[in-house]
């Protein structure tokens, strides 16, 4: 016998977070909850609105789901039959997926990355990433949040005062930058023209995502002449990565959210990497119980970028901590 649950938790965040669609103070996310043998396995749901997620449609979802899934389930197979049967988001199916994993890890005592077939990786460095504020408050806050201590700092990007905001952080960080635009730019030309100007001296890692997903004529145009690399973020949810894709951008940013599983997830990378296409897992706004299962799927990626729960008042789990701009597993702290 074996029992679901969903809960919701309320996660105040430590300054608003600002990107191109949206600014919030606090962040709702679900946590699945899966019992068998007298173990429970935890999975995390943090839903976007960019892909039409909601906490009504999360819950809705979860009921159907719980309507059609057998009282016992003795494998990971005897869930895609439930999957193939209702329309579920992303987010709640790789929640529902993980509670389960995490569950069959903690009984057979094995880690995660054996059951899904992945190297495991015990810690590594994040890049930290800067809402979109305003350029005058850009010194304070590296200097109060200690951001020195990150390899790479990402700047949220996608307002009229982007010029000056980038200028300002590399004013008061030494190290490079990553841009994410969230979609919120549009016109490639005055994107080249900042990189061959203004921006030229300036260490740019890479654009994450600089125009809306469905631009793919403007990816095509920008992507044989940029100087530095163009990386997929909301182009890539949970469908193959391939050629056409590789003609667009140089690398991709998968995430356990947008995936689905961590199985697409791997997938995804794999692909990516036998593109010749840089890889990189991000995260969403998570507790350390998301970044630790980032962690699962992370081991030999270009870039990381899981500072998701770092962005939290208070991580109500500690599954994961951080130390030196470097995340480790908590049993490893």
């Amino acid at each position: 016998m074996s029992v679901w649950n969903i809960k919701e938790i309320e996660l105040p965040l430590k300054f608003t977070w600002a990107i191109s669609r949206n600014s919030s103070s606090k962040k709702t996310n679900v946590i699945i909850e899966y019992k068998s043998n007298n173990v429970l396995g935890l999975g995390e749901v943090a839903f976007n609105v960019r892909y039409g997620e909601s906490l009504e449609l999360i819950h809705t979802q979860f009921e159907k789901f719980l309507n059609l899934c057998p009282n016992s389930l003795s494998n990971l197979g005897d869930l895609e039959p439930v999957f193939k049967k209702i329309e579920i988001c992303n987010s709640l199916r790789f929640g529902i997926e993980s509670a389960f994993i995490h569950n069959l890890a903690h009984i057979a005592e094995m880690p995660v990355t054996k059951i899904i077939g992945a190297n495991s990786l015990a810690k590594a460095k994040t890049s930290f990433s800067l809402p979109i504020m305003e350029p005058g408050e850009v010194a304070s806050f590296i200097k109060d949040h200690n951001l020195s201590r990150f390899c790479a700092l990402k700047l949220k990007l996608g307002s009229e005062g982007d010029l000056d905001f980038i200028k300002e952080v590399h004013k008061n960080y030494d190290g490079p930058l990553r841009f994410d635009a969230n979609e919120g730019w549009d016109d490639p030309d005055s994107l080249m023209r900042w990189l061959e100007g203004p921006l030229g001296k300036i260490p740019i890692q890479f654009i994450e995502q600089p125009f809306k997903s469905s631009d793919h004529d403007k990816y095509l145009a920008l992507k044989p002449i940029s100087p530095v690399e163009i990386i997929a973020d909301e182009s890539v949810l949970d469908g193959e990565v391939n050629r056409d894709l590789a003609k667009q951008f140089h690398g991709i940013n998968v995430k356990l959210m947008k995936s689905g599983s961590y199985f697409k997830a791997l997938n995804q990378l794999r692909c990516a990497k036998e593109l010749g296409m840089k890889t990189m897992v991000g995260c969403m706004v998570e507790t350390s119980l998301g970044i630790n299962s980032a962690m699962n799927i992370a081991y030999g990626v270009d870039y990381l970028d899981l500072d998701g729960f770092l962005i939290l008042e208070k991580d109500p789990y500690n599954y994961v901590f951080e130390e030196n701009g470097t995340v480790f597993l908590s049993h490893l702290h």
